[in-house]
């Protein structure tokens, strides 16, 4: 064995020691048979129930509780003994497609969601239920409107279910005739994290509604879609969803609502009189029980789904049965804001004083066009304390151009956001895998990083792998109850985009967030994936842009080697690039005159001797000295090239890879693409053993004494652990600490004074044994280092990312009743021990 001390890194160790009316008439037109497939809603495999079905039941479990969860269905949910069916399975309500019928101003019966608590197989409520298991059937939800339609400009204050309910009613009078023709379909949505099988459920129907001048409730003819399903989050929490398509000639304006009457009381549920508060941050509205069975509960009503509700309200029940659904926005009426406008803090309290509360969400007003369909949706989840409730969200914004439309070369920013909705809980974020698709290029120095919109230090470049288009970031914190991290990067729509478009002409970028609940016992890391779809149109100008590279050895003159995406290189080598922009055969139009040509250069490749410049109309190359040229008019058919070589100095690190651009372009129609951005070019610097990136600060957090010994777990990890090791034999990274060491011991920045420690360690690791996915064995820092892993890890690499191995949870620090308070910092060393 030979020891290569080759880098000595220092690493500061950070520890706290805290002792209307009417809107015209709509003309209908032949009303078609609604199909289960005609809405959209991206699930393919629904199967009918025919005439009679019974509802049927689904509960996700509150990971890793395996026997808590939360239930969702149309109609009853447990049987005459109070237990709940399993997944896929009913509870025998027969009842629940029946025409909808009300009794007072706002109790309605039937096709109601009814929402839940599955304790073991038995029901709690978490909405005021008039029965729970058997009859009545009308029972469910029936104090609930759930979705509700109002014109646009409606000035009722009297907005009840009885007369502004989607599901309508029989009622005399009103003329709201409601959803009619139901049926009811039900589809296989995978297995949740615990392999139980997961299903969505939904009621289709025609809704029709003639305006009442006292109701001021509006005239409508739609065909609607009332959907549940499990988040695609792998988390406990349940979509509510509406889909409305307008069948008819004329177009249609209305705002939708959503109420619920929520109940959370001791024994049987959780307790009905309870506050309404806000999430904060414009996200929704949770309320929260009392102890019950072991656990204090959490309800979570959010937007953080597409097409999510833009205002919310909590406000008490009135009095004789006769509810305003409006009454929490301004005025009580549709038209009124609420909560979202106060930018309240989380735990705002959003209801008068303690009393029967409801709620009620709020959409933008729509004007849906003739043969449109409209969307919207939100979530409700329960967390039981201390858990959990990882909630992740993936979503992008057009830099390019403000229309709502997608077309190649725009520039998107995209967000990628893990929030903690739990209660009491601890969630550790280790890794975050975003796949990125065919047709986007991605720009990996626009990589951010924040932690509760704290800036952090941002990712590594070299964090994107261009050869499996796959960007691995180990965000390493933990986020306790409402903390959240966020990591954004920009990526251009290529041309190859338009190749690889689904049927709905759409790319789809997906993302796996990692993590585990820290405290809860006996937790394993779960996933937790997010996908955000991209419409894009398809242009009438059409071009290929692409960037290469070689290596020409040292001298610069081996020239037998072909242009590739990527190539190996050692400091002193000389590579070679080839760009070539070319405008397809195929394409309507040319590139007009006018547009640039230009490449930014990474940190460590220099160009040397110019640039040769070919143009569209040019017979040969010529030689420029400068990258940043204009184009002439580049007609189907023809390119442009450019070639130059370039130095790879010592300041170059890992994986480099840059794109050219043309900026500045119009098509001959006048059409605007854009940036126009090459694919990477990526040359892998090989450099000898070292560590390219090691961790900036282990943070342990604060802690208060009470005169007793405590160990630790770091809460976070800022930057990344990354070695470079381009010889073929085994290798093995150390770590080490000398708490005797006055350059290196942990001191309070105070008073100079150390930590005392007992002889069994201050510092330790979570040693690995191969991957670092083992649950690892906690062993003490030594002066002499104690390697990460006991396996030694395979020669050959380039750029190895470690990072897993020395993140959030993976180190600990111990300490003695005694210990001075303070604030204390320290140093380790990195070492890299190779096997000959």
């Amino acid at each position: 064995m030979n020891r290569y001390n080759i880098l000595k890194k220092f690493l500061p160790v950070f520890f706290l020691l805290l002792l209307t009316f009417l809107i015209g008439s709509v003309k209908s037109v032949q009303a078609a048979t609604i199909g289960p497939n005609d809405f959209g809603d991206g699930i393919s495999n629904w199967s009918s129930y025919g005439s009679n079905p019974s509802a049927q039941v689904t509960t996700m479990p509150m990971a890793p509780y395996s026997t808590l969860g939360v239930g969702y269905s149309f109609g009853l949910a447990a049987n005459n003994k109070g237990v709940v069916p399993n997944n896929g399975q009913s509870a025998s309500d027969t009842d629940f497609l029946k025409p909808t019928v009300v009794s007072g101003g706002n109790n309605s019966h039937f096709s109601k969601m009814n929402e839940f608590i599955n304790d073991n197989g038995s029901y709690i409520n978490a909405l005021f239920q008039g029965s729970i298991t058997s009859n009545p059937t009308e029972g469910v939800s029936f104090t609930s409107p759930d979705f509700m339609i109002a014109p646009a400009n409606s000035t009722s204050t009297a907005v009840t279910s009885a007369n502004f309910s989607l599901l309508g009613t029989t009622f005399s009078g009103n003329y709201n005739y409601g959803l009619t023709n139901k049926k009811y379909y039900v589809a296989k949505m995978g297995t949740d994290p615990q392999g139980n099988a997961r299903y969505a459920y939904k009621i289709v129907g025609d809704f029709k509604r003639t305006n009442t001048s006292n109701y001021d409730n509006g005239t409508f003819d739609l065909q609607a879609e009332i959907l549940l399903r499990p988040s695609p989050t792998n988390a406990a929490i349940v979509q509510r969803e509406l889909y409305l398509h307008n069948a008819t000639s004329a177009s249609q304006n209305f705002v939708i609502l959503f109420g619920e009457d929520t109940n959370m009381v001791n024994g049987s549920s959780l307790p009905d009189n309870v506050d309404v508060r806000d999430l904060g941050n414009k996200r929704g509205l949770y309320i929260e029980s009392g102890y019950y069975n072991g656990h204090n509960y959490r309800l979570y009503v959010t937007n953080e789904t597409p097409d999510g509700f833009t205002s919310y309200s909590g406000q008490l029940r009135g009095g004789n049965n006769n509810d305003n659904w409006a009454s929490g926005f301004t005025d009580g009426k549709v038209t009124g804001t609420g909560a979202e406008t106060s930018n309240n803090d989380f735990g705002a309290l959003l209801t008068p004083k303690l009393g029967n509360t409801i709620y009620t969400l709020k959409w933008n007003p729509t004007n849906l066009a003739p043969g449109a369909t409209s969307h919207y949706s939100s979530t409700f989840g329960v967390v039981a304390s201390p858990m959990s409730i990882p909630t992740p969200t993936k979503t992008y914004v057009n830099e390019s151009r403000s229309d709502g439309t997608n077309q190649v070369n725009d520039k998107l920013k995209f967000t990628l956001k893990m929030i903690n909705n739990g209660y009491g809980a601890q969630w550790n974020y280790t890794k975050l895998v975003d796949q990125i698709p065919e047709g986007l290029q991605i720009d990996p120095n626009s990589i951010t990083q924040s932690n509760n919109g704290v800036a952090a230090p941002n990712p590594l470049p070299s964090d994107y792998d261009a050869s499996t288009r796959t960007l691995t970031i180990y965000p390493n914190t933990s986020l306790t109850d409402q903390q959240y991290t966020t990591i954004t990067f920009e990526a251009n729509i290529t041309k190859d985009a338009i190749d690889h478009l689904d049927a709905n002409g759409n790319l789809t970028n997906s993302a796996t967030f990692t993590g585990i609940d820290q405290k809860v016992a006996n937790s394993t890391s779960h996933d937790y994936p997010a996908s955000v779809d991209i419409p894009v149109q398809k242009p009438s100008f059409y071009y290929t842009f692409s960037k290469q590279v070689r290596n020409l050895g040292k001298d610069g003159t081996d020239t037998s080697a072909t242009y590739e995406d990527s190539t190996d290189a050692k400091v002193g080598d000389v590579v070679q690039y080839f760009i070539e922009y070319k405008v397809s055969s195929g394409s309507k139009d040319s590139l007009a005159s006018g547009s640039k040509l230009s490449d930014d250069f990474p940190t460590g490749i220099v160009p040397e001797g110019g640039f040769m410049i070919k143009g569209p109309k040019d017979d040969q190359a010529y030689h420029y000295g400068s990258m940043n040229t204009g184009i002439n008019q580049v007609d189907p058919g023809e390119t442009v090239t450019v070639e130059f070589k370039a130095n790879v100095t010592s300041a170059a690190v890992g994986a480099v890879t840059n794109v050219a651009k043309v900026t500045g372009g119009t098509s001959t129609s006048g059409f605007n693409p854009g940036d126009m951005v090459t694919n990477g070019a990526t040359v892998n610097v090989q450099k000898s053993n070292a560590f390219t990136s090691v961790p900036k600060l282990i943070d342990f957090g604060s802690t208060n004494m009470y005169g007793k010994a405590k160990t630790l777990e770091n809460v976070n990890t800022e930057g990344e652990l990354i070695v470079t090791h381009p010889d073929s034999n085994p290798f093995n990274v150390s770590v080490s600490y000398d708490n005797d060491n006055t350059d290196d011991q942990m001191k309070n920045q105070t008073t100079g004074s150390t930590i005392p420690t007992d002889g069994s360690g201050l510092l330790f690791i979570k040693q690995r044994t191969n991957s670092a996915s083992d649950s690892g064995t906690w062993k003490p820092i030594l002066a002499s280092g104690v390697p990460i892993q006991t396996d030694n890890f395979a020669g050959n690499q380039q750029a190895l990312n470690l990072s897993d191995y020395v993140g959030v949870g993976d180190w600990q620090i111990k300490l003695s009743p005694n210990t001075e308070v303070g604030n204390y910092k320290g140093t380790l060393s990195w070492n890299l021990v190779e096997s000959v």
